[in-house]
């Protein structure tokens, strides 16, 4: 079967895995961002109601002197509050006097805590006070005599705390993430490998139809490859069934115009005739006519899939057959390429096209015939291939080429022929979507490269 031109597409099995991992990473990479920020937005919160609770437990044991100085009880219920460095602190402050917990003792840059108005309280984080989250809440006491004392009791931790938790939340949410990625990638794969088994036995067995070990696909398919499994096979048996039909009407027309032929040949020879010369060679172009055109229509039913045909090996017997023929006239044949190198094409017709380029390129060149098969360009299923048949005769200009593939143009007039060589040889490369071009002779003379797109 003839395959599209340029760069094979990627499998649907690599096409569906990568539309799978992109939608994945987004999918997780959302997820990765909404969990984070619902973590980092309940740590805020609970580091809020952290010193919270630590301004009212101070406020539970909080005095106010008769000259409004602020005093703490000396024991706390909160012992990181009596530690220095721990990263809590906290702190009283009144218009008359501060008092600080112990855990301030030796910290060289403290909280800026300042007083704030009565019935009110802030909480900040570090990019608005330095490098603290700080919470304080502006308060009135009533003294004895009813004076009203403003104080603002705050409470501060360091952010490392805070920063060390979210850290280590990410991390435990990013290898939890890895892991299902990998997870459902591992499953995807499964569950991908296991749908498109389908598809790889339709591939193989089309596959095997096309080497021509099999007629028709007979695999248990899904009902979703049901109607094409159906119409491939349809397909080939259509086609089997118009061959078989076309070689049977030819074989019926061969037997019939064969018996009328030989009728007239006796009576033409046994009655005689006074043109009897003309007659004989008319019915003699009449017959080479008849199989010539009978040959032809046959090559019409060649096959959609055909057998791989080895290249060279044809190429070789041709040579060999011109060889005889070109005897006398002392012409050598060539041969080189690839001797695996093989092509999907009737090997009739790839005898034909052949035969006639390499006897055009015997009968007009110098008497050296070289023919070389190689691969062409890359495809999904098999490379093509590219035969160069060169000589070393005169050569043809490039003008005078393209007229030479029309039908009943010759090159020389000197030889015999009908000029149909070439146009029959272009008719069979173009039905398998090949070109024939000419190129530069390694022997100095024509070079026809024929060449055939990967099938």
């Amino acid at each position: 079967m003839a395959s599209g031109a340029g760069r094979p597409a990627a499998s649907m099995l690599v096409r569906l895995l990568l539309a799978a991992g992109l939608a994945l990473s987004v999918a997780l990479g959302l997820i990765a961002l909404a969990v984070d920020r619902g973590h980092r937005g309940a740590a805020g919160s609970a580091l809020q109601e952290r010193l919270e609770s630590t301004v009212f437990l101070i406020l539970s044991t909080l005095e106010i002197d008769a000259d409004g100085a602020p005093g703490v009880a000396d024991s706390l219920a909160e012992p990181r509050l009596e530690r220095p460095g721990s990263g809590l602190y906290a702190g009283v402050i009144t218009p008359s006097g501060r008092w600080q917990s112990a855990s301030l003792t030796g910290l060289v840059d403290p909280p800026g805590a300042e007083l704030i108005p009565r019935s009110s309280e802030s909480f900040l984080g570090p990019a608005e006070d330095a490098d603290w989250y700080t919470y304080s809440i502006g308060l009135g006491w009533e003294q004895p005599d009813g004076n009203i004392v403003d104080l603002t009791i705050w409470a501060a931790e360091d952010p490392e705390r805070y920063r060390r938790s979210v850290a280590a939340f990410r991390g435990d949410l990013y290898r939890w993430l890895a892991l299902a990625a990998v997870l459902v990638i591992a499953a995807e794969v499964l569950i991908l490998v296991l749908l498109l088994r389908p598809l790889r036995r339709v591939a193989q067995e089309v596959s095997e139809v096309e080497a021509g070990r099999r007629e028709a696909l007979t695999g248990a398919y899904p009902k979703e490859l049901q109607p094409l499994t159906a119409n491939l096979n349809a397909l080939l048996a259509t086609e089997r069934d118009n061959a078989t039909h076309y070689r049977q009407a030819l074989a019926d027309l061969a037997h019939a115009l064969k018996t009328p032929l030989a009728v007239l040949r006796t009576r033409l020879e046994t009655e005689g005739s006074a043109d009897r010369e003309g007659l004989d060679e008319a019915l003699t172009d009449m017959e080479h006519l008849i199989r010539r055109q009978l040959e032809r229509a046959a090559r019409s039913t060649r096959r959609t899939l055909n057998t791989p045909v080895p290249v060279r090996a044809v190429v070789e017997r041709l040579a060999q057959s011109l060889s005889r023929l070109y005897t006398a006239q002392g012409v050598s044949f060539e041969v080189q390429g690839d001797e695996a190198l093989t092509l999907r094409i009737d090997e009739r017709d790839l005898m034909e096209l052949c035969g006639n380029l390499m006897d055009n390129a015997a009968k007009y060149g110098g008497g050296t015939v070289q023919v070389s098969v190689e691969p062409g360009a890359p495809g999904p299923r098999a490379d093509g291939v590219v035969i160069l048949i060169a000589d070393d005769g005169p050569g043809i200009e490039s003008h005078r080429f393209e007229p030479l593939l029309q039908r009943g143009v010759r090159g020389d007039e000197r030889r015999e022929g009908q000029g149909l060589g070439l146009a029959i040889a272009r008719q069979l490369i173009e039905a398998y979507g090949g070109r024939i071009e000419l190129v530069d002779s390694p022997l100095g003379g024509a070079a026809l490269r024929i060449a055939f797109p990967p099938r």
